[in-house]
């Protein structure tokens, strides 16, 4: 952030990034009015961009009337939204980037105690709003390869297991094994119902844990099963249900082919 320079010929400048935060109309107003606070007669600006268009007004209130009067058709979520507040001469000031992925706080004062306290308490806020100091596109990879290397998996064992021998004979042959009792194949369903059901909760958590703006409005609070929709809870319920119904009747049925 850039601020003119401080009288007292020193600034202690700092910057954190802080990802999944959820911050509603209480949310953001109990942040912007802390950040102001130890700034005496603070210029304050809270601007978005909406479109190509810039608005900007003194408070938050103010711009959302601005908002809702000029660009009825942001609802819900926002893409972007900015605090500047700070002294006319630039011995403190903070500045508050918020956008769909992550928030931006700088903060700048000649008072180093002053700047590390600001930036602590609003870290603690921040957290207490679901922040988290690393983007989630890292955890988002790391499933994706763990999803990848599960199917990889079963279609190699697929692949190399389809050769001429009659199916007879591959029957024949199951009834045979020694791997082919309850204890394997119970073990096997549950470690297939798990590759194929971690991946789907683990979209759930994250879909429920996503940043949030919503400045019209609360973002609910809880664990993340608690701030998913109906419809997503219906569905996480549904889903898994039908895959290990469908998953029990294949391996059923398979033990009624051997059985015989």
């Amino acid at each position: 952030m850039t601020t003119p320079p401080s009288p007292s010929g020193q600034q202690t400048t700092l910057r954190r990034v802080f990802y999944q935060c959820q911050l509603g109309k209480s949310d953001l107003d109990s942040m912007f009015a802390m950040a102001c606070e130890g700034i005496p007669r603070p210029e304050v600006k809270v601007s978005t961009i909406a479109g190509e268009t810039l608005f900007w007004k003194p408070s938050l209130e103010e711009l959302v009337a601005a908002i809702q009067r000029d660009a009825p058709e942001i609802q819900g979520d926002w893409a972007n939204l900015t605090l500047q507040a700070g002294t006319p001469s630039g011995e403190r000031g903070v500045k508050i980037a918020i956008d769909r992925e992550r928030v931006e706080v700088n903060i700048s004062g000649s008072d180093t105690t002053w700047a590390f306290g600001q930036m602590a308490r609003v870290e603690k806020f921040l957290v207490s709003r679901g922040a988290v100091f690393s983007s989630p596109k890292y955890e988002n990879t790391v499933t994706f390869l763990f999803v990848a290397a599960f199917l990889g998996l079963g279609a190699f064992f697929l692949v190399v297991g389809v050769d001429d021998e009659p199916v007879q004979d591959c029957i024949e042959r199951a009834k045979k094994a020694p791997r082919n009792d309850v204890i394997f194949n119970v073990f096997m369903s549950v470690m297939l119902s798990f590759g194929l059901l971690f991946p789907f909760f683990q979209y759930l958590r994250r879909r429920a844990s996503r940043a949030r703006l919503k400045v019209n409005m609360e973002v609910p609070r809880g664990t993340w099963w608690s701030r998913l929709s109906n419809g997503e809870k219906i569905a996480a319920a549904a889903i898994p249900l039908t895959a290990l119904a469908t998953l029990g009747a294949v391996v059923t049925a398979a033990n009624d082919v051997w059985s015989k």
